[in-house]
């Protein structure tokens, strides 16, 4: 009896011992792999041994995380991200610009808000069309002015 009690605690001890694996790269990098009990950890470290790039790979799916001075995601073709719900935030500032035309289409109401708000056509006209009242609320309405 107290040897099958010994066996079963080694065979938890050793189901809870996780393996982690380390690999070199080049530029004095290393890629770490490590077996957590509920999900797996792929996580780039740096030359300076800060972490750049953790790839958390769960029951869910994985999960993409990255760290340092920049990110640049760059294709000569089209990119696309499809989510449920899309969130962007820049902590000091944010900047979208095309070359081309750019389009905002929602199906549901559009909000902007911001201290001031500027519109402004380059060249060409301002255009407002409604499908019902167009409304200008203000402490006050200047015209040509």
């Amino acid at each position: 009896m107290f040897r099958l009690l010994a066996m079963a605690k080694t065979r938890k001890s050793a189901s809870r011992r996780r393996a982690t694996k380390a690999l070199r790269l080049v530029g004095d990098q290393q890629l770490v792999i490590e077996d957590r009990e509920r999900s797996n950890l792929l996580v780039l470290r740096g030359p300076d041994q800060q972490i750049r790039l953790t790839i958390e790979v769960t029951e869910k799916g994985p999960v993409l995380r990255f760290d340092g001075p920049a990110l640049e995601i760059q294709t000569t073709g089209p990119l696309s991200i499809n989510a449920e719900m899309l969130s962007l935030h820049g902590r000091q500032g944010l900047s979208l610009s095309s070359g081309g035309n750019g389009e905002i289409r929602v199906a549901g109401d559009l909000n902007a808000s911001a201290r001031i708000q500027n519109i402004r056509a380059e060249l060409g006209n301002v255009n407002v069309t409604a499908n019902d009242h167009v409304r200008l609320v203000g402490e006050r309405v200047l015209l040509n002015c």
